[in-house]
């Protein structure tokens, strides 16, 4: 049995069945790599999930028996740029990620296939084969479809930030409400830094603003509503549409990197509610689409609720907890 040392539940979660996996928490690669007997695991993975530190990790507290893999659970780089942070991000990351590569000789795990392109390119041959991809995924015991509210329900859920598109979801949520007056209910659950913006449609009667939900609340909620808007202007994998579709709810959403574009977008029944990015009236258009049919013709709707719990169960912790297993096996017979 493969022993795992990690920073991320995510590992644990995926792999407790595999693997003996030890997570500490840290925030930095050296503190994990600086461990006491980090040298008794097989393999250390170490999510990370803040933007460029500059945390390159000194490799001389490791064996070379020991094989590490670099999570990286955040994008190499960051679309839409405007702000100077944004900037140093994407002159930052894509450095520190080739540090990791030829310095701490570690294998790169990106979260979608636009990264793992980026990466390629910039790689020699001799270091492609250690940019792995595989996708993350759902409990589809805990997001699992329920039934749905009498009034058609939109859910906005994401982190209210500047990435998350919080601006732009306000905006839109602002015309279906008009368009639709009581015809519509609209949930938000709201938390981060720009929740201000909410403030616009605490006049609305048919608006409910949560706080942050514990998980077993959050997913009965996501079940019961009928399609998650999604307005992200940035993601590295995007875990909420994926457990959205695994409650039976629909998606609507830009096309931005990760599950979206790599899966969604590529299916024939879900990619028509993803949007080119900025196409604002398209997303409005997509969920009249999703109105029009609740009210219209409920089986029909229903019954594409039903196809996206069966294309999201793909994702379910046993599925990719074996292409994870693969990988790790990959990893120790290099």
């Amino acid at each position: 049995m493969m022993r795992i040392l990690t920073n991320t539940t995510k590992i644990e979660r995926l792999l407790s069945s595999y693997a003996k996996v030890d997570v500490v928490r840290v925030r930095r690669i050296r503190e994990l790599l600086s461990a006491s007997d980090v040298n008794s695991y097989d393999i250390i993975y170490f999510a990370k999930y803040t933007p460029p530190l500059i945390d390159f990790g000194p490799r001389n507290y490791v064996s070379n028996k020991v094989k590490l893999v670099i999570g990286i659970h955040i994008p190499i780089k960051i679309d839409y740029v405007n702000r100077p942070h944004h900037i140093m991000h994407n002159l930052l990351m894509p450095i520190q990620a080739m540090h990791y590569l030829r310095k701490l000789r570690a294998y790169l795990h990106v979260l979608n296939k636009d990264d793992e392109e980026y990466l390629m390119r910039k790689a020699s041959n001799a270091l492609g084969d250690k940019i792995i991809y595989e996708p993350l995924f759902t409990d589809i015991n805990i997001f699992k479809p329920g039934g749905k509210y009498d009034k058609f329900t939109v859910l906005y859920s994401s982190r209210a930030s500047w990435q998350k598109g919080t601006d732009i979801a306000t905006k839109i949520l602002k015309k279906l409400i008009k368009k639709y007056g009581d015809k519509v209910q609209v949930k938000i659950n709201a938390y981060g830094p720009l929740t201000h913006l909410y403030n616009e449609l605490k006049g609305y009667g048919n608006v409910e603003i949560n706080d942050y939900m514990p998980i077993n609340e959050y997913s009965r909620i996501l079940s019961e509503s009928h399609v998650l808007l999604f307005t992200s202007r940035y993601e590295s994998f995007g875990q909420l549409p994926l457990d959205a579709l695994a409650s039976g709810t629909l998606v609507v959403a830009f096309n931005v990197r990760g599950f979206i574009r790599d899966y969604v977008l590529k299916d024939s029944r879900l990619s028509k509610f993803i949007v080119d990015f900025g196409d604002v009236n398209g997303l409005v258009n997509r969920i009249v689409e999703l109105v029009n049919l609740w009210y219209g013709n409920e089986d029909e709707y229903l019954n594409i609720a039903n196809y996206a719990r069966s294309f999201a169960e793909g994702f379910s912790i046993d599925s990719i907890a074996r292409l994870y297993v693969n990988m790790f096996m990959r990893v120790l017979g290099s």
